[in-house]
Formats: structure tokens, sequence, C-alpha cells
């Protein structure tokens, strides 16, 4: 046994919010999600939750280096017994909401912890200065439409999708996994946009801006930003959108959000700009 097999042996720890994951057992679908992820031969690919090695080997095979992430050390066994053949896998037995993530260009390719699926795409995301290419994600059914939903109704959502590319490929049934889930899984692909359509440092700007406008994305466009935009200049965004100022703003999709933002910054006075209050969780305010 290697040195290497050895040191992560002794660092086994107890499982944490990665317990009673349904394991990934169609090859079929495996070989589907690697080819849509188009992995090469430099790339770096993370497996997160890779439990018994499933996606991580076949990953071995395509990619320059797998990091398989997973907390529970029975399947960690498991991992490090597959690894004899593959010197391009790094196996860490750690939540991954705790690790930290590669400083140069990488993929995902993972059937994710369903418990933990919203940290899990935040933490991949949330920060524009992560250099995530693409991925390629197992997430429950639900996940995946609210995540690609239109209209857009959650303005963190959104910000990602200023970023990403983020589509719903195909439903996956119960009988893919061991044990099966409940309910139906979905194949989730996911593309940084070659021209991001909110620039890195805007970003928190942006995020006030669409967690104001999308307090109720049922209201129209010129009562949802009605603290922002002044009614004239508010008559010219709608011309310059194409859409009646009537339409729900949650109707607006990531292109138009883009020119409503940079139509903020051209025109409005930055005391109208909204501001996101410090600490979690808190509510967008208007700037007086």
């Amino acid at each position: 046994m290697s040195k290497y097999h050895k040191n992560h042996r002794e660092k086994l720890k107890k499982p944490s919010n990665f317990s009673a994951q349904h394991l990934l057992i169609s090859k079929r679908l495996i070989h589907d999600m690697i080819d849509l992820a188009r992995i090469g031969s430099t790339d770096t690919v993370l497996d997160i939750g890779a439990g018994t090695g499933a996606l991580t080997v076949p990953l071995a095979e395509k990619a320059g280096h797998v990091l398989a992430i997973e907390t529970d050390p029975a399947f960690v066994d498991k991992l490090l017994g597959k690894m004899k053949d593959s010197s391009n896998i790094r196996v860490k037995q750690y939540d991954f909401l705790e690790i930290p993530l590669p400083r140069n260009p990488f993929a995902v390719v993972a059937n994710i912890p369903y418990s933990i699926t919203t940290p899990i795409m935040g933490k991949l995301l949330e920060c524009p200065g992560l250099p995530l290419q693409r991925a390629v994600l197992l997430v429950e059914m639900g996940a995946a439409k609210r995540f690609t939903a239109v209209p857009i109704q959650d303005p963190r959502i959104l910000s990602w999708r200023m970023q990403y590319d983020i589509r719903l490929v195909r439903t996956v049934s119960p009988l893919h996994f061991a044990p099966p889930p409940q309910v139906d899984s979905a194949i989730l692909t996911i593309h940084r946009r070659k021209k991001p359509l909110i620039a890195a440092p805007h970003q928190p700007k942006f995020k006030a801006l669409a967690a104001y406008g999308l307090r109720d994305a049922r209201q129209p466009l010129f009562a949802a930003l009605s603290g922002v935009f002044t009614p004239p200049q508010m008559a010219k965004l709608v011309k310059v959108l194409r859409v009646d100022r009537e339409l729900p703003i949650g109707r607006l999709n990531e292109e138009q959000w883009g020119t409503v933002f940079h139509t903020m910054l051209q025109h409005v006075p930055a005391n109208r700009w909204p501001r996101l209050r410090k600490g979690a969780g808190s509510k967008p305010k208007k700037r007086k």
C-alpha cells in the first residue's frame, strides 16, 4: 500500500451531510454524462459525492486529473482500493462545502447529494472569479426545474445565470440508482458564458438590483423598478427592452436583465441604486 493510501486511511472521519446517497448504477448514463462534459486529456474534474467511484474511474480514463470528494469512510476505502491503476485520481474525505476549490480552470461531473444541492450550486456559481468552466450534474428534478425556471423568480439564481448557461437536459428515472430515490432526477448542464452578462466587479450591484426587482416577480416592470427609474427613464427603458411596461418583471430574460442593469449604471444616479443590507438573508433597500 502506498504512503498516499495510508495517509488517507488515517484521516477517515465520520460522514456528515452526505449520508443516504443514491449511488449511480447505470453505465450508459455515466458515459452520457461524461460525453456531455466533453472532458479532455488536460482537464481537471471534480466528482462531488463520489460514492464508490462509479463516475470517478471512467472520468480518469478521459481527464488529466480527477479529484474525488467523499465523506463516507466506507466509500472512501472502496475508492482508494480502485486507485491502484489510476495515478491521476486524488481522493479527499471532506465535506464539499468546506473544501477549497481549484484555483486553475476545472470542470465538475457528479451525482451530487440531493440534501445540499443548493449550497453546492452556491459554492460553485456564487463567486464569478472561481474558474469553473462547465459542469454536468445529476440533481433532483424539482431543483433542476427551479434552477432553469422561466419566468425567473429567484434573484440568487438569476445572478448565477448571468454568468453561466444552465440547462435541464433530460429526466432520469429512479431505476438508475441504488437505492432508488422516491423522485425523478435530471441531468443539469452548466457552461460558463464566453462573455458574462454582468462583469465580476459589478456582481454585488447586480445582486442588489435583482433582489429589489424580484421582491414580487408578478409585479409589472414599471412598478417593480419605480423606486430606481424615474417615469421618463422607465419610458426609455421599455423602448430599449421592446416590452410593455405592464410585463411582469419575472418574465425578463437574462439578456434583458443585463440591459436593465447597464441602463441603471449609465442613467440613474448612484443614490437611487438598490443596495443589500449587511448580513445573510437581509432584504434589499433603495438608497435615499
